[in-house]
């Protein structure tokens, strides 16, 4: 459900990609957090990072209250009010319109984002089921697998190697899932396809010249005629539930909010915090997540999905050591190369 961290190329040149060449201008400097102390940067950024995941991890009470709705009417309503929103983002982010307009121009990246908004589309309809179906739990054991899942998709679409520890991870990941499939016969397929669609939306994303803001616009944009078209169909066959109630009205209406809100807030974050903070408050959404769904939403959970869960835990333990391990390296590696440059500096004078 998220969206990710901008990617503009620098102003004037042209950006090679699966979409390009194409020329995109870049937004007017617009991080405030350039002109923060690093101490009120990190405190800005953590906060903005705990407002977004703890966001995403309470979607699923907003889901509860509307549960009566079926999960592609939902679907249609959050894209529908998303598109407005993320309208007025546009406008008053500077070089916004700028950069929505260079898009509006490139037919190969308009279908590179169709393609994108398909998959965003299925993650969200397979999450909103999963939540009005009683399966918050098993969809939080999706997204605890995400990071690995973008290492296993990096590693075989852009030839990227997989990290040493990323091994034993990815095999807790699988026995995770076997384990469910072992004792009672049943594959977590929701836990597996939501962080694929997630994925490989981000795979995608990561090959376009387009920040957060624009190609969201983009997207909605995009899903928008079959998103209200689907709404007035439901509603003239007598089907809908928009209409009927105030209560409804506003729920259904909020999705718009309980999208644009986290994804600005995370983006802020994105810029702030350093990589391994942004690899381990990660978690916080999948944890929210499954806490909501074992404590207030009531999900009874068998043996087996605690085996599961168990086996992904395991496998996020191993992939925060790993994240800290690299970033004490990279630390080591900046003090020596900074060592290196005082001594040659002195040996010149």
């Amino acid at each position: 459900m998220r969206d990710p961290a901008p990617c503009f190329p620098p102003s004037g040149r042209t950006y090679h990609s699966l979409a390009c060449p194409v020329r995109v201008p870049a937004p007017r400097p617009r991080c405030p957090a350039l002109s923060e102390s690093p101490s009120s940067q990190f405190r800005s950024g953590l906060i903005y990072g705990l407002v977004a995941y703890v966001c995403w991890g309470a979607v699923p009470l907003y889901f509860a209250e509307v549960k009566g709705v079926p999960a592609a009417e939902i679907l249609s309503h959050r894209i529908a009010w998303s598109f407005p929103l993320m309208l007025l983002v546009t406008a008053v982010t500077p070089g916004g319109g700028a950069a929505l307009r260079a898009v509006l121009r490139s037919r190969r990246l308009i279908l590179l984002l169709l393609a994108s908004a398909l998959f965003l589309a299925m993650n969200w309809l397979l999450y909103i089921f999963a939540t009005v179906n009683g399966r918050v739990a098993e969809a939080s054991l999706g997204y605890y697998m995400m990071p690995l899942v973008n290492a296993f998709l990096a590693t075989v679409f852009l030839g990227e190697r997989l990290r040493p520890l990323h091994y034993p991870a990815l095999a807790l990941i699988a026995l995770g899932c076997a384990v469910p499939m072992a004792s009672v016969g049943v594959f977590p397929w929701l836990a597996v396809i939501l962080p694929i669609t997630f994925g490989i939306y981000g795979l995608l994303r990561k090959q376009m010249p387009v920040d957060s803001v624009t190609g969201l616009t983009m997207e909605t944009l995009l899903l928008l005629v079959p998103s209200v078209g689907f709404i007035i169909y439901q509603e003239s066959a007598g089907v809908g539930h928009f209409g009927r109630d105030w209560t409804t009205n506003w729920l259904l209406a909020f999705g718009g909010v309980i999208t644009v809100v986290p994804l600005l807030t995370f983006m802020m974050s994105m810029r702030r915090l350093p990589l391994l903070t942004q690899a381990l408050i990660q978690f916080i959404s999948p944890t929210v997540q499954f806490l909501l769904a074992i404590t207030v939403l009531k999900e009874a959970m068998g043996p087996e999905q605690w085996g599961a869960i168990i086996c992904v835990w395991a496998a996020v333990g191993v992939f925060i050591l790993d994240a800290v391990l690299k970033s004490h390296t990279a630390r080591r590696a900046r003090q020596e190369a900074e060592r290196q440059r005082v001594l040659e500096e002195v040996g010149a004078a």
